[in-house]
């Protein structure tokens, strides 16, 4: 089997919504918290926003030199619901935001 659902030949993925997400700076930042949070006990910095704001206005870039990914040009502000794909096992394969606002009943 082939298309957008299917892992591999025989797995399909159930789809289950996961949350809402929530975007105040017209950006969403994709990556592992060890490279966007400060810590202390290194005293290692986070992302300073700055560097937010200063970079690329494109649809995706990533940030000063982490490895981590802003994705922009998605219409801005709002919340936003966010699915997980799930294979037979339970184990997250894929994670989807639709950058849409939810109608009123959802």
């Amino acid at each position: 089997m082939e298309g957008p659902d299917a892992v591999d030949d025989e797995e399909i993925l159930e789809r289950r919504f996961i949350g809402m997400v929530e975007v105040d700076s017209g950006t969403l930042l994709l990556g592992d918290p060890l490279y966007c949070l400060p810590r202390a006990k290194d005293g290692t910095p986070g992302i300073d926003y700055a560097s937010v704001i200063a970079a690329p206005d494109e649809a995706a870039s990533y940030l000063s030199g982490k490895p981590v990914m802003l994705l922009g040009q998605f219409g801005g502000d709002g919340t936003f619901p966010v699915f997980a794909e799930v294979d037979e096992d339970g184990s997250v394969v894929r994670v989807t935001v639709e950058f849409v606002e939810p109608e009123e009943d959802e």
